[in-house]
């Protein structure tokens, strides 16, 4: 659980150049935004995830990709 009075931000980028920035207050809420969007067990990349048809990434501030993803590959 991240400490009290910091965020977790997420960004979802597509290949059609779609991008979305959440602030979340909790590794749950960016966890479910993340998973919603690029499912629960993406490839796993240097500092990004990628969902398996390769159209989402999704980029993390504020905590690991594999907090986000712990079934990650």
């Amino acid at each position: 659980m991240n400490k009290p009075g910091t965020f977790v931000q997420v960004s979802y980028y597509s290949i059609d150049n779609y991008e979305e920035h959440h602030n979340f207050n909790t590794i749950e809420e960016a966890r479910t935004y993340a998973h919603s969007w690029i499912g629960k067990a993406p490839s796993l990349g240097r500092g990004y995830a990628v969902s398996d048809d390769g159209v989402g990434k999704i980029t993390v501030r504020g905590c690991s990709l594999q907090e986000l993803f712990p079934l990650g590959i």
